[in-house]
């Protein structure tokens, strides 16, 4: 059952309904993305029976843990979960001159892993900016967005500049503190 250019979006469905155990949802997913997967596992690891080892370890897990997970990005979430596993077994492994130079040179397709990252990590900034105080959230975006200075800012909303600078301050701290994760991963990419 071969599900031709699935999309995103449906992507995202499966997802939803995997996360309620629906077993032929999963099931489409898999067939889906398990040639993908097992062909980027193999260009890692370069060993078919290793790959398929690994990419069934990330299926399996999905599977058990697919009430827990909170997947937004699917596909830049098992190639992570793929890349990991294999720089996991290479590290502990001693392998030759050429996989060490293809370990060195391999990246995630931009279209799966770049993409989604740049829409994560802007969803995600713009989660956090969601959160802030209203009066914090008015002047991060006129600072950073509209590129308005802190002067301009104080005149505009009468208020001091130093408020206007403890507010982009605060905003700056709580965007560093909720993406520190963001950034670790995005330092091991």
């Amino acid at each position: 059952m071969k599900v031709e250019g699935i999309d995103n979006g449906s992507i995202e469905n499966l997802v939803l309904r995997v996360k309620k155990s629906d077993q032929k949802a999963f099931n489409i997913l898999f067939t889906e993305l398990w040639g993908p997967m097992y062909s980027y596992a193999c260009s890692i690891l370069m060993n078919d029976s290793l790959a398929q080892d690994v990419v069934q370890d990330i299926w399996v897990d999905f599977w058990q843990r697919r009430q827990d997970l909170d997947v937004k990005f699917l596909k830049s979430y098992l190639y992570k979960s793929i890349r990991n596993k294999c720089y996991n077994h290479l590290r502990n492994q001693k392998f030759n001159k050429i996989q060490l130079e293809v370990a060195h040179t391999l990246s995630v397709a931009s279209d799966v892993d770049q993409n989604d990252d740049v829409i994560e990590l802007s969803t995600r900034i713009n989660s956090v900016i969601s959160h802030l105080p209203k009066r914090c959230q008015v002047i991060f975006r006129l600072s950073r967005i509209n590129n308005i200075d802190n002067k301009e800012i104080a005149h505009k909303l009468d208020i001091s500049q130093r408020s206007v600078e403890n507010q982009i301050s605060f905003a700056l701290r709580q965007l560093r503190k909720e993406l520190a994760v963001a950034k670790t991963l995005f330092f091991f990419l």
